[in-house]
């Protein structure tokens, strides 16, 4: 499930909960109308069409109890579909609010729930749907409606500045309408906002942890490979001294030293660089400097890997205060680059006033889709045999530094890495 998918996911999950609310308003609401329409058979001055109000509310009754058993089986709710239950809420109360009163019946500020329901939870363009829907409603409910109360002679004359009243009512209403859309979908859209930074800080947090893992698995087969590799340093010795006449077996077992000491020297490095991170001597490389001596040292490991420098930027090169794990974030894209195509290969460096990059390219296959969809994912790898731990520890330690690994396929084919740091750093 990549990013997008869990959003949906999350989204629909949220409105079905708040589905559940408005399950319960509807049932407050229902409760609200049998009382009133109870008011009007105990107090003989409100008239009310009984039939059609009964009919109404039953019809509301069952489609809330239809509602309630269609949500409990589902695991997420659309949009449109929690839309379309809202709406359904402004229907059944213009109907009822015609058969009793309209703009007269008190019960007329109910109009502005749904709407308040819908600004908080919803996109905008929901929001302004239902406004100019409730507002249109509201409007109607002021020319068309079965009167509540019956006035005669002189009544009739008080209701006439009573209706001054009524209109302030709608203006009320209308201004109303304006401030919840405006302001409370702002506050809400706040309000998502920051739940995305929360988000997204508990997702970096969860990647540094992972990274720390691994930090702390290097360190330990760091400390435990230790004794097997002086093991075997050992018994290359006597055998080198056992046949020290044996032109082969002395080859071999020099070829066996030199091997050993390389592990001896990368287990140091990954020792170190688990245990704690620093600079390299703690100085400032200029940024052509540090692409070339890594390149160099990066070719005694991959002698068969051709490759080349391609500087985009003329001029003095800014100093760059190199982290050791970024240079092991190079090589691990160079790696991938060189298991792809070990000829042809290029990397390319550059600089201007906001960031410097770092781009390795080659002539492979190019990254295969689900790699570009799931980089942040460490067991996404774009080679059979491989974990997918190389481009996902890179992308961790430059996003530490404070910028960003990119990768893509260019038009002309092959695959590139972009290491893009800010220029805060150098």
């Amino acid at each position: 499930m990549n990013g997008l998918e869990k959003k949906r996911f999350t989204v629909s999950t949220v409105l079905l909960g708040n589905m559940g609310r408005v399950l319960l308003m509807r049932a407050v609401l229902i409760l609200c109308q049998l009382l009133l329409v109870l008011l009007s058979l105990w107090y003989d001055a409100i008239h009310l069409s009984l039939m059609p109000i009964m009919v109404i509310i039953s019809l509301y009754i069952i489609v809330n109890v239809i509602s309630l058993f269609i949500l409990m089986g589902r695991k997420g709710l659309l949009e449109w579909v929690y839309f379309l239950q809202l709406l359904l809420d402004v229907l059944f109360l213009t109907l009822f609010l015609y058969y009793s009163g309209g703009y007269t019946n008190p019960f007329i500020s109910l109009y502005l729930l749904p709407l308040i329901v819908v600004s908080t939870t919803l996109e905008q363009r929901y929001a302004w749907t239902m406004s100019a829907l409730v507002l249109f409603c509201y409007t109607l409910m002021v020319f068309e409606y079965h009167p509540l109360f019956i006035l005669e002679g002189e009544h009739a004359n008080q209701f006439a500045g009573f209706h001054l009243h009524l209109l302030g009512m709608w203006f009320s209403f209308a201004l109303s309408v304006g401030l919840i859309v405006f302001f409370i979908m702002r506050m809400s859209l706040s309000i998502r906002e920051r739940d995305m930074r929360l988000a997204k800080m508990r997702e970096t947090a969860d990647r540094d942890s992972h990274v720390l893992a691994l930090g702390a698995m290097a360190a330990g087969a760091a400390h435990e490979l230790g004794t097997p590799l002086a093991t075997m340093a050992v018994v290359s010795h006597e055998l080198a001294c056992d046949f020290a006449n044996n032109q082969e077996i002395r080859e071999q077992t020099s070829l066996l030293k030199h091997e050993l000491v390389r592990c001896k020297q990368v287990l140091s490095q990954l020792s170190a660089s688990a245990g704690q991170l620093f600079a390299e001597g703690g100085q400032r490389i200029a940024l052509d400097r540090y692409v070339r001596d890594s390149v160099t040292r990066w070719q005694i490991i991959r002698p068969q890997a051709t490759l080349r420098l391609n500087p985009e930027t003329e001029g003095n090169a800014p100093a760059l205060l190199v982290d050791m794990t970024l240079t092991q974030a190079l090589y691990n894209i160079l790696n991938n680059a060189a298991d792809a195509e070990p000829h042809g290969m290029m990397i390319s460096f550059g600089w201007n006033e906001q960031e410097v990059w770092i781009e390795v390219h080659d002539q492979g296959q190019g990254f295969p889709q689900h790699v570009l969809e799931h980089i942040d994912q460490p067991d996404i790898s774009s080679k059979n045999s491989g974990h997918g731990l190389g481009l996902f520890l890179s992308r961790a330690v430059v996003k530490r530094l404070g910028g960003q690994l990119e990768l893509y396929n260019p038009d002309v084919g092959g695959a590139c890495a972009r290491i893009v740091l800010p220029k805060e750093m150098v």
